[in-house]
């Protein structure tokens, strides 16, 4: 039932999805068969036909979909065929350059080429973030993952993940390494039995047309949709629209059916939760307050598929009225709701939608493990690929970010006196798993309470955090005869104890009383003892899930207030675009939307000795200081509404100079941040990408920290790629952190966007 629209969608209904394909051209592609063009040639054929079959789409209540993408091959070099276009505009260009691909035949940096792809989507394209998808077409090569330089393809996977894109792995004939394509998709229903290279074209029809599906539909799912906490009564309206649209369609009565334009704010991604059955109906109880939400049980057995010719229809039932009526009643005496739809059926992760759940707390995470002669040097092996298994399932299932002002994670090992090694997370987390590669057996006496010892004073000692989780890996036989260090060293000390026993290299059980001491059963958080009858059980899928879920057993829970807090001194201007290209209205709303940054910069916490200071200046074809930086909000409010329209050409340049005079320093000792936010479409008078590229390395020398602020679509992508990349074009990270893109300067206003801001431009 999707139409293709031949005119401009109106504003509100257009709803923008970048897909971005990632094509192999390595050396194992070229030669599974003679001549060496051959799956080169089927897999240009796939991309070409995929192209062809994204068209926009008319949905229920107007809203209409429309498609950017781009492309690039690899081997052991990564080549950008073409960015993200609008394919409304470049779709020949793209099917063009697609055709002129020659293959390179060499080795394959797949995980390098799914950064590639993910950088060119977020720096790209339209600004919906869960609207993000990476279409990868490999054979899985190499099965082993040697020769990985960026990370692995499980590192890439995650990347992906925690900046909420999705990766859909298609192989390129059915006999593929299914493990390799398992660890680059997103989850199993972006992988299923996707295949470019058939030699039946029903079956690469049929992934084409199912990738797709699974793009512009979404599946039975529970959409928690919870309010903010004061009454919005645009924001009923708003939703009794969609429902009203949605019982209106006569083609599918009684099923509600989303497109992914339910436009929001991205928050940060939350857990993946498997939904369970439904529990027997209790008796009625009395109002209670609001709880938290559980722990999702696992899936039931899938029932068999319908086919559409045979599917009933089912009349709209006196439930859908009373959800409306339910939802009014209660909005106007409570002012906030949760909300349950159904949806209509595709696999789709509820972390693609909004996410209400609790999530796995920031944690400070420190291994010990026994690297003694009892161990075994493969066994010790087992044990490293465990600690990597283990940070790689946080990052994947529960979300967890590691880095130095995120979650931490350590490792020593131990054998005999004085024998340990300390690995910590310093740099990058593949510089940190390679180092825990890297350690050798140790293979000399077992001094596990030395270890302890060790660990408090060289990693344990520097955590910050208050969920400290240490995991203790040991066959439990230490030599206490010799070592004189206790072995309930880390009793006391606020510290979540996970004992992991294993039997030895000789077949000896491990000795339940040392891991007993080790365990502090007494303390607050007694510890956990997790015992295995050999180190190959360590990488079993349910003692990875058991081990990760103690790891989460606290949990961080979505704060709607969404406070903000400085932590020392900080200098913000808000610099307001005044060109003719923007608009009397617009500005005017500009000046609405910093005058609710300015009041939650103002109003935030700090922490001791810390001061904020706010500024609010515009530029045109010059800059002009409306208010300097003060901590006084009421003579700031004045100054913003008293502030006029210049309607004239545009100086970027001059307006970043104007910035940087006026944020030189605080005239005091504090030494404290100077932040920018400067509203722009990356378009300017008389720049070049060279000078620009200048002026911002002059901004990130005299530190000060850039946000630019864009609103439409008619930007240019190149300059403000440029604005927030510090001058280098590769800190892709930071360019993610610093550019904000709303669809129109009444967005600015919609929503919790100014809290989105704020948060982070308040951030050290």
């Amino acid at each position: 039932h999707h139409v293709k629209v031949p005119g401009t969608p109106t504003l509100l209904s257009k709803c923008p999805v970048d897909l971005f394909f990632v094509l192999d051209t390595s050396e194992s592609v070229a030669l599974r068969q003679l001549p060496g063009n051959f799956y080169i040639d089927q897999i240009k054929d796939f991309a070409k036909q995929f192209i062809n079959q994204l068209k926009d789409m008319r949905h229920r209540c107007d809203r209409i979909l429309t498609w950017n993408s781009g492309a690039l091959h690899y081997s052991d070099d990564v080549i950008l065929v073409r960015e993200l276009s609008d394919m409304n505009t470049h779709r020949e260009a793209l099917k063009k350059d697609i055709d002129a691909i020659s293959y390179i035949g060499k080795g394959t940096y797949t995980d390098c080429a799914i950064k590639r792809g993910l950088a060119e989507l977020l720096i790209g394209g339209s600004h919906y973030h869960e609207n993000k998808y990476i279409v990868v077409v490999t054979d899985g090569h190499p099965v082993t993952g040697y020769k990985e330089p960026c990370g692995g393809v499980q590192e890439a996977a995650n990347e992906a993940r925690q900046h909420g894109v999705k990766v859909f792995a298609v192989a390129i004939s059915p006999d593929q390494e299914e493990t390799r394509l398992s660890l680059i998709a997103t989850d199993q229903a972006y992988r299923q039995n996707f295949t470019a290279a058939d030699q039946a074209r029903s079956t690469k029809t049929e992934t084409i047309q199912s990738i797709i599906h699974m793009i512009v539909s979404v599946h039975y799912f529970f959409f928690f949709l919870k309010h903010f906490y004061q009454r919005k009564p645009h924001f009923s309206l708003t939703l009794l629209l969609f429902l009203f649209c949605f019982f209106l369609d006569k083609r599918d009565k009684g099923l509600l059916k989303l497109s992914l334009c339910l436009q929001g704010l991205q928050g940060e991604p939350g857990p993946k939760g498997d939904p369970g059955s439904y529990g027997p109906k209790g008796a009625k109880g009395e109002l209670g307050k609001d709880g938290d939400l559980g722990r999702p049980g696992n899936y039931g057995t899938l029932g068999p598929q319908v086919s559409k010719s045979h599917k009933e229809e089912s009349e709209p039932g006196l439930g859908s009225i009373i959800i409306i009526i339910a939802y009014l009643i209660i909005n106007y005496i409570y002012g906030k709701i949760i909300i349950v739809i159904f949806f209509k059926s595709v696999d789709i992760d509820y972390e693609s939608f909004v996410s209400l759940e609790c999530k796995c707390a920031s944690v400070d995470l420190a291994f010990i493990v026994d690297s003694s002669e009892s161990i075994g040097a493969t066994n010790f092996a087992l044990a490293k690929d465990f600690i990597i298994a283990v940070v790689d399932r946080l990052i994947k299932d529960h979300q967890v970010k590691f880095a130095l002002n995120e979650s931490t994670v350590s490792v020593v090992q131990y054998s005999g006196s004085r024998a340990q090694e300390a690995v910590k997370l310093t740099k990058s987390l593949a510089e940190f798993k390679q180092s825990i590669r890297d350690l050798r057996w140790l293979a000399e006496a077992t001094y596990t309470g030395e270890a302890l010892e060790y660990a408090l004073k060289n990693t344990i000692g520097e955590m910050r955090k208050e969920n400290k989780v240490v995991l203790v890996l040991t066959d439990g036989r230490s030599d206490i005869s010799r070592d004189k260090s206790p072995l309930n060293a880390l009793c006391k000390k606020n510290i979540q104890v996970v004992g992991l026993g294993l039997t030895d290299n000789f077949g000896r059980e491990p000795n339940d009383e040392q891991i007993g001491f080790m365990l502090c059963r007494s303390d607050p958080k007694p510890g956990v003892p997790i015992v295995l009858d050999n180190f190959a059980e360590l990488l079993n899928d349910n003692v990875l899930q058991n081990v990760t879920g103690h790891i989460c057993q606290a949990k961080k829970c979505p704060d709607y207030k969404c406070p903000i807090t400085f932590s020392e001194s900080t200098d913000i201007l808000l610099m307001m675009d005044s060109s003719a290209s923007v608009g009397q209205k617009s500005f005017e709303t500009s000046k609405t939307f910093v005058q609710q940054l300015a009041e939650r910069f103002l109003t935030a916490e700090k922490q001791r000795g810390a001061t904020v200071k706010v500024g609010v200046a515009q530029y045109s074809r010059s800059a002009r200081m409306e208010q300097a930086l003060t901590t006084n909000l009421t003579e700031l409010s004045s100054r913003i509404k008293e502030s006029s329209f210049q309607n004239d050409g545009t100086d970027v340049l001059g307006a970043m100079e104007f910035a940087k005079r006026n944020l030189r320093g605080r005239g005091d000792a504090s030494g404290g941040k100077k932040k920018l936010v400067l509203f722009s479409d990356g378009r300017s008078q008389g720049v070049t990408e060279a000078v620009l590229e200048k002026r911002v390395r002059e901004m990130a020398e005299a530190r000060i920290e850039l946000f630019v602020i864009s609103a439409g679509s008619q930007v240019s992508e190149a300059n403000l790629r440029t604005l927030v990349s510090r001058g280098r074009q590769d800190d892709i990270t930071n360019a993610q952190r610093h550019l904000f893109r709303v669809p129109d300067y009444p967005s600015l206003l919609r929503g919790i966007f100014h809290q989105t801001v704020s948060r982070r431009v308040s951030l050290p």
